[in-house]
């Protein structure tokens, strides 16, 4: 990566992706910074043969690397620039920790939280962060209701 400053945001398939995308694009085209996405691929919690495992294991990549072409889109869209692209194998946590750590260029976290009323966990990866690694982080963590419309986005930004 170069020196540009850059807005982490997590590709997970998840309902809220799009809405820290949306985020982070607004924060992008305010501020100038670039966004990078990271995607993580999660050790096979089954145990299995190495020819099971390594066909679980190239599924997953292709699985990535179609949530990231459709992220990185979605970004060239609302942005005009490409963002700059990671795939990570191991704990997701874990994962995002030296990704932040490696790149010193990624200044800000993005994150939207799930909106669920049926379900108060704002999500795994938040979860997990607020609880056991927010003071581990070198980063700010922003993290963005996930029922926020695109409108709203635009207002806050």
């Amino acid at each position: 990566m170069s020196k540009e400053r850059y807005i982490l945001v997590i590709a997970d398939n998840s309902e809220e992706m799009n809405i820290a995308l949306e985020y982070a694009c607004a924060r992008s085209k305010k501020t100038g910074r670039k966004i990078i996405i990271a995607t993580f691929i999660e050790p096979p919690e089954v145990l299995t043969t190495k020819g099971v495992s390594e066909i679980m294991k190239e599924e997953a990549r292709e699985e990535a690397e179609r949530m990231l072409k459709k992220a990185a889109s979605f970004v060239k869209d609302k942005t005009g620039d490409l963002p700059a692209l990671s795939i990570r194998e191991g704990e997701t946590i874990s994962e995002l920790k030296k990704l932040i750590d490696e790149e010193k260029t990624i200044n800000v976290l993005v994150l939207a939280a799930k909106t669920d009323p049926n379900n108060k966990d704002p999500g795994p990866i938040i979860n997990s962060l607020v609880t056991n690694e927010i003071t581990n982080l070198r980063i700010p963590v922003m993290i963005v209701p996930g029922n926020f419309s695109i409108e709203h986005i635009a207002q806050i930004t």
